[in-house]
């Protein structure tokens, strides 16, 4: 070996030095690296957990929103609908009250009118006996021939209705 330039105690003082490099480079510069890429490796992936855990709880929550939603329009429409029914039971109980009052009126229209139209024909029928009593009075009072008659009873129908006129 020495032919080649080599000492071999200082190959064993290199190598023994070479040895003690590697230890003490891998315990002071090697480890905490290696450490470091290793902490860094499994909050990476801790950082991917949490992400898809994320992910998964986003989509929970994005399916409980919609249900809630769809709750949310289902009532809406169920108070629509009451609301809807509501308005039609009020329409047909004012209808049928309107129709009630409609009713009442014209049953009331038609007693007045009733009530009017017996009181017209009484008023005619004393009117007519009032004419006829007249009449008697003045052919009693003389006795007349028929065309003094015909002409009286003219001449008291027309003071008849002379007076009616004024009335």
């Amino acid at each position: 070996m020495e032919d080649l330039g080599i000492n071999p105690a200082n190959l064993i003082i290199q190598l023994i030095a070479f040895v003690a490099f590697v230890a003490i480079f891998w315990k002071l510069a090697l480890g905490p690296i290696t450490n470091m890429l290793d902490e860094r490796r499994r909050r990476i992936q801790e950082g991917m957990e949490a992400a898809e855990r994320m992910q998964r709880e986003l989509e929970a929550t994005r399916a409980q929103n919609e249900e809630v939603l769809n709750q949310a329009r289902r009532e809406a429409q169920q108070i629509l609908a009451q609301a809807r029914e509501n308005s039609e039971q009020m329409l047909a109980r004012a209808q049928e009250q309107a129709r009630a009052e409609a009713e009442q009126m014209i049953e009331k229209a038609r007693a007045t009118i009733q009530a009017e139209q017996q009181q017209a024909w009484q008023q005619l029928r004393q009117d007519v006996a009032d004419l006829a009593i007249a009449a008697a009075t003045k052919i009693v009072r003389r006795e007349l021939d028929r065309a003094d008659q015909a002409r009286l009873i003219q001449e008291t129908l027309a003071e008849a209705g002379n007076g009616r006129a004024r009335e």
